[in-house]
């Protein structure tokens, strides 16, 4: 009896310690990721799931000695969502162009080293970024798609592509929707576990020694406003936001599909209002791009989204937008230029090629999601078009964006070269399996040079009516007009994502004081608006 006793009580030990394993296991600090809320020069939110802790971080390696960081941050915020309770650092006031390196400490247990890199805030550095969307897998059950990517085909060729990224090391990842397949709605299946499996293959993207690639987030048709808030702190609940790089190298415009582009009049006029603020001579960047998730221009199985030709293309052309990132429709396309013109006789609802002034349009999401059949190539729009996997990847200097797609293909990973360097901008090495169409491997983007010139002549002639100081700011900065106002004027205030913090009509007074001591710290922008112009400052708001 004692022996029985005895031998109940071992598997009575070894069962609480497996739950206490199991326990301490689900806990600890998991799935490190980063996303930009703000200006990628000076501020990062880093997330984690699983248990709450400290971060600590230095611009000095300590490796996993967290005591040794100089710096450490508490959770700014902390969300439950899918099952899992996820958790954010909002890092500020960070110098530019800088390695971090950075631990989590929790009850006792510390994360590996992991580190990022902020960005240039100087137009005359490069920038390469990753540009593709739909990483989620379907059910063979569902029939859809390439049989060859049903069961754990597509999951191995999102973990190829996102082991590329961690090779390669672009500066940020540009998501451009559809993270997983979300069935609740028609069958019963929990998508938890999509969730946790998409988080298991994103870390593939972190590189050996550590380091992170921040994400810029579009909103799919696969998930929801809220998934995206809570699980990677995406600062605008209705997904549409503006990102200045590398400081007015170019501006990332992310805009939210899902909704009818006409109807929805306030991410319409939202768009159209930074477009024009950021088209005059002290504020215009080098380049414009946008991001969204369903294609202007799709070429598998769906019709062109008309509501986004009407209402948002013909800002393109007006305001100098010539790169589109899309989703979507699972295949790898890149269109020739296109510009809306509503009067041409022969037009792809209303697109038509012109090289020097149109956007080039690419897409459409195949980051592991099973490929669709293709349509024939449309003359004029398709530039190239095929049934594969892939994504783009983007460099961005003053004087052109070059675009490349990679592909998984069988057995490439073997020749993909690990860079060790975090050199910002860097190009693809050979090695990087491409996608090599008809039409060449490479597309490259130039400027219209005739407007870039005429903008800077204007520059030349007119100086800035106002000043700003102090800068950099902390409780309130002043707008010094170098002449008495004959007429009144607006100030607004706009944060580095386009949001209208602060709006003053019917200015007067030559020196004007404005309370800044509510605003984020960061960049944020200044605006003095008249009947015939937009005169915008940029000043840096330290806390």
């Amino acid at each position: 009896m004692c022996f029985m006793y005895n031998l109940l009580f071992k598997f009575f030990l070894i069962f609480v310690v497996f739950i206490l394993f199991s326990i301490q296991l689900f806990s600890q600090s998991k799935w490190v990721r980063a996303t930009y809320r703000d200006d990628p020069s000076t501020t990062i939110s880093l997330g984690w799931s699983g248990s709450i802790g400290i971060l600590y971080y230095d611009t000095i390696d300590h490796g996993t000695n967290y005591t040794a960081y100089t710096m450490s941050q508490t959770v700014d915020r902390s969300t439950t969502h899918k099952g899992t309770n996820h958790y954010f650092v909002r890092l500020t006031n960070l110098q530019p162009g800088t390695i971090y390196y950075f631990v989590i400490e929790s009850g006792g247990t510390t994360t590996m080293r992991y580190k990022f890199q902020t960005l240039s805030d100087e137009p005359d550095h490069p920038i390469s970024f990753i540009s593709g969307g739909d990483s989620r897998k379907d059910l063979s059950v569902l029939g859809i798609g390439d049989p060859s990517c049903w069961g754990n085909g597509c999951r191995q060729t999102r973990r190829d592509l996102n082991t590329i990224i961690a090779r390669v090391r672009p500066d940020f990842i540009a998501f451009t929707g559809d993270y997983i397949r979300n069935y609740d709605v028609i069958f019963i299946v929990d998508s938890e576990d999509d969730w946790e499996e998409w988080f298991h293959d994103f870390n593939y993207t972190i590189a050996a020694d550590g380091r992170v690639t921040p994400m810029i987030h579009s909103l799919g048709n696969h998930e929801d406003a809220i998934d995206l808030d809570r699980m990677f702190d995406v600062p605008n609940t209705d997904i549409y936001y503006a990102t200045n790089f590398g400081g007015n190298l170019f501006r990332l415009y992310t805009l939210n599909s899902e909704t009818d582009a006409c109807t929805d009049v306030i991410q319409k006029n939202w768009f159209i209002n930074d477009l024009q603020q950021h088209n005059t001579p002290s504020n215009t960047p080098y380049w414009k791009i946008v991001q969204y998730h369903q294609p202007m221009v799709p070429h598998a199985e769906y019709s062109a989204r008309t509501d986004l030709i009407d209402c948002w293309s013909p800002h393109f052309l007006t305001y100098g937008v010539r790169l589109a990132c899309e989703s979507h429709t699972h295949v790898l396309k890149t269109t020739y230029p296109l510009k809306y013109d509503a009067a041409a006789t022969s037009s792809y609802n209303g697109l038509v090629r012109d090289d020097s002034l149109g956007s080039v349009f690419i897409g459409d999401g195949a980051w592991g999601a099973p490929p669709r059949p293709t349509y024939a190539p449309i003359t004029d729009v398709t530039q190239d078009v095929e049934r594969t996997s892939g994504y783009f990847h983007v460099n961005v200097n003053k004087s052109r964006i070059q675009i490349k797609s990679v592909v998984p293909y069988p057995d490439s990973m073997v020749n993909v070269p690990t860079l060790t360097d975090d050199e910002q901008g860097t190009l693809l090495p050979d090695g990087v399996p491409l996608w090599r169409p008809a039409n060449g491997s490479e597309c490259i983007i130039i400027p219209n040079y005739n407007s870039m010139v005429a903008i800077q002549k204007i520059a030349e002639q007119r100086e800035p009516s106002a000043s700003i100081a102090p800068n950099p700011a902390h409780n309130y900065v002043s707008v010094l007009f170098k002449n008495a106002l004959t007429e009144a004027v607006t100030i607004e205030i706009y944060n580095a994502r386009g949001k209208k913090c602060q709006s003053h009509t019917n200015v007067r007074d030559q020196h004007f004081k404005v309370d800044v001591s509510e605003l984020c710290s960061g960049v944020n922008f200044i605006n003095i608006i008249t009947e015939k112009d937009v005169e915008s400052h940029k000043v840096i708001i330290v806390k």
